[in-house]
C-alpha cells in the first residue's frame, strides 16, 4: 500500500492535479450569515492526513503532520497492517510533541491506549481533556504520532489517519 508522505500544492504546469485552498471549504446556502462568517446553513468540509510508521528495534517511533492553526481533530484510527512484536507492549499516542498525549493515548488501563501488538483498526477511547483539546488545536499546528515500543521490535507497521476540519479561524494566532 502507497501511502503519499506529503501533500504538495498543484501548481501551474508541474503536472500535478487538484485544488489548492488556502483557507476552509465552506459549503451550503449563505444566508443567515453570522459576524464569523458562518451561517446556520453553512458546513465546513472534513480532509485527512496519513503518516506511516514502521518499527525501529526498541526505538519510539514519530511522525508529525501539520494541521491549520484551530484545526478541529474529529478522529484518529490506527490501522495496524503489521503487529508490533515488541515484548510487552507498543502503544500510540498522539499529541503536540513525541509521546505526548493531548490529543490520544495514555496509560493502559484507563481505556484511551491504543495497542499496536494486534493487526488491524483500532480507535483511541479519548479522555474529556483530550476532546476538550481536540475541539480547537489553538496555535499549534504540528501534531506527533508515536508509537513507544517496550521491548525489542523486528516487525511492525501502522497507518495512522488524522480526520479533521478547518475552521473559519484558521489565520488567527
Amino acid at each position: 500500500m502507497a501511502v503519499q508522505a506529503q501533500i504538495v500544492a498543484p501548481l501551474v504546469g508541474s503536472g500535478i492535479v487538484g485544488t489548492g485552498f488556502a483557507g476552509p471549504v465552506v459549503s451550503g446556502n449563505h444566508n443567515g450569515q453570522s459576524a464569523a462568517g458562518v451561517g446556520p446553513n453553512l458546513g465546513l468540509s472534513t480532509m485527512m492526513q496519513q503518516v506511516t510508521l514502521n518499527q525501529n528495534s526498541t526505538t519510539a517511533v514519530s511522525a508529525t503532520i501539520y494541521l491549520p492553526k484551530h484545526s478541529i481533530i474529529n478522529d484518529v484510527l490506527s490501522d495496524t497492517l503489521t503487529a508490533w512484536n515488541s515484548a510487552t507492549s507498543a502503544n500510540l499516542t498522539v499529541g503536540t510533541a513525541a509521546a505526548g498525549v493531548q490529543y490520544a493515548g495514555g496509560a493502559v488501563g484507563n481505556g484511551e491506549a491504543v495497542s499496536t501488538k494486534t493487526a488491524g483498526r483500532a480507535r483511541p477511547a479519548f479522555l474529556a481533556t483530550q476532546l476538550s483539546t481536540m475541539l480547537d488545536t489553538g496555535s499549534n499546528e504540528a501534531v506527533v504520532i508515536t508509537i513507544t515500543p517496550v521491548g525489542a521490535t523486528s516487525a511492525g507497521q501502522t497507518v495512522v489517519t488524522i480526520i479533521y476540519t478547518q475552521t473559519c479561524n484558521w489565520q488567527n494566532p
